[in-house]
């Protein structure tokens, strides 16, 4: 099959699902277009949020399920309210519980993009699955996308196993599978496909065989195209597509996309000009100190399966300064600038959100904190 064919093909079976998904017509509200042409010649700056370090977003030591680290934002605007769901971490005495820290799904609100107030009365909107379920120890990764006056959320279930549990991969590193979640009002959702993976992971020697997970989602007519994190034991990114969200093809023969700059690659946010596609993405880069840093690059595509880095190899935003909540130095913090949302256009400017970690920890605190802040580019005229 071609590339062309791989983001074109429209078909396949309706698995079953607790909430009738009416898709038919794309997303409900059209964003402004800039082209990737554009885009690459705007220069992102950091814009000043109200938490500490300059965070949009920031823990919340009176929250006991988010007091730790927020980040993996997503983001969607409607001309009038910003809506950001994101990962709250906090700590975890349960040893079945990976890495140490529950992880769950809250949400934030604001009017300019900048102010964030967290929703729901400062509790989760997505909790752990029922005992047994793919996702009974943990969410995380989401990414939303509203479609036909519906909220689609596609996340990272979590059941507790690991390398050591499944003979692959890192004997530590936790399975990570996608589910899929919907809403009407982005607060109260419902697990689809009977609360069953929507792709799970792969056999042993595929590119996925231990985590699919950290994606991203765009429409493409009445297609979905998903670009998601795969990890065997190394973080590459791959390529799948649906007809309804539910029922994945992972496509490109299973292999990884090609072209992305670095060892390794996650956290994927692509974008489509009607024409070529732009994802920032992480890769890891080492940093004079002799650590090493989670970063964001750029890369092109005419087919979304081969791509070519942008900006000269320049990373999309550049170094933090110290008083920074994003002043991780490679060493104590890893975290530079990781799992950007979707591009908001707002007219001549591009917003994007992602999750940065200092260098240093707080007091009290064990580690550097993480938390989420916004970059904005001025694209000029269209």
């Amino acid at each position: 099959m071609s590339c062309e064919s791989i983001l074109c093909q429209v078909g396949g079976r309706v698995a079953g699902c607790f909430v009738a998904l009416a898709i038919v017509g794309g997303v409900t509200a059209s964003e402004p277009q800039v082209s990737v042409a554009r885009l690459l010649k705007s220069t992102y700056q950091r814009v000043a949020g109200t938490g500490r370090g300059g965070a949009a977003v920031f823990p919340d030591s009176e929250s006991s399920w988010c007091s730790q680290a927020i980040g993996s934002p997503t983001v969607v605007f409607d001309g009038k309210t910003y809506r950001m769901w994101f990962v709250g971490m906090s700590r975890a005495k349960d040893p079945k519980i990976p890495y140490g820290f529950h992880e769950r799904i809250g949400l934030a609100t604001s009017t300019d993009g900048v102010h964030w107030t967290i929703g729901n009365q400062g509790k989760p909107v997505l909790d752990y699955g029922p005992d047994g379920a793919f996702d009974d120890c943990g969410i995380a990764h989401p990414f939303v996308l509203r479609v036909d006056g519906q909220f689609m959320m596609w996340y990272g279930g979590i059941d507790g196993r690991a390398g050591k549990d499944i003979g692959d991969g890192p004997a530590h590193v936790r399975v990570e599978q996608v589910g899929l979640a919907v809403s009407r009002d982005g607060i109260k959702w419902v697990r689809a496909n009977e609360g069953r993976p929507v792709m799970t992971v792969g056999k042993k020697g595929t590119i996925d065989s231990v985590q699919a997970t950290g994606m991203h989602v765009i429409r493409r007519g009445r297609q979905f195209v998903m670009w998601y994190g795969a990890y065997n034991g190394k973080h590459t990114i791959g390529l799948a597509t649906s007809p309804d969200g539910i029922v994945w093809t992972k496509q490109n023969g299973g292999r990884s996309v090609s072209g992305l700059a670095g060892p390794k690659q996650l956290g994927p946010s692509v974008y489509f000009d009607g024409s070529r596609y732009l994802m920032y993405y992480n890769t890891i880069v080492t940093v004079p100190t002799g650590g090493s840093l989670w970063t964001m690059f750029a890369a092109t595509s005419g087919d979304g399966v081969h791509w070519t880095p942008a900006l000269g190899g320049r990373p999309v935003l550049g170094p933090a300064p110290p008083d920074n909540f994003g002043s991780a130095d490679g060493k104590t913090g890893n975290n530079h600038s990781v799992h950007p949302t979707k591009l908001v256009v707002l007219g001549d400017r591009v917003r994007v959100w992602y999750g940065g970690e200092g260098h240093k920890p707080i007091p009290g605190w064990k580690y550097p904190p993480s938390a989420v802040g916004l970059m904005e580019a001025i694209t000029g005229r269209r």
